[in-house]
């Protein structure tokens, strides 16, 4: 199993579970998703991250920055401006037993869970 934790943020990997091996949390609140869900959630975040990443060289200190993207079955945006953002999560619940799910991380907590993120998917 691997764990990983800080303030505001949470994230668990169990391969032994084979319904919902992966959980992400948030402050007082977490989510266990399958595994093709966290497949799927690894295209969102990471086009997300790598967007804002070329769009913040551009901004100027005081701007502000709204992205969303969609990618079937997850939608996602990062709010925020130069230094930090938000990440805003929203998993379709579209479909014959499909759940929906809606997740959120403030700043600082987003940027911490998402690198814990890339480096799993890394991994």
């Amino acid at each position: 199993m691997i764990q990983h934790e800080g303030p505001g943020w949470r994230f668990e990997k169990d391969s032994s579970k084979s319904n919902f091996p992966v959980l992400i949390g948030g402050e007082n609140w977490a989510v266990e998703l399958s595994e093709n869900e966290w497949l799927s959630l690894r295209k969102v975040v990471c086009n997300l991250i790598d967007q804002y990443a070329q769009i913040k060289k551009t901004l100027m200190k005081e701007e502000q920055i709204f992205l969303e993207m969609e990618r079937s079955p997850w939608w996602g945006c990062i709010d925020g401006n130069r230094e930090s953002w938000s990440l805003r999560l929203i998993l379709s619940g579209a479909g014959c037993k499909a759940r929906g799910i809606e997740v959120f991380w403030p700043v600082p907590a987003a940027q911490a869970i998402t690198s814990v993120m890339k480096i799993m998917w890394d991994s």
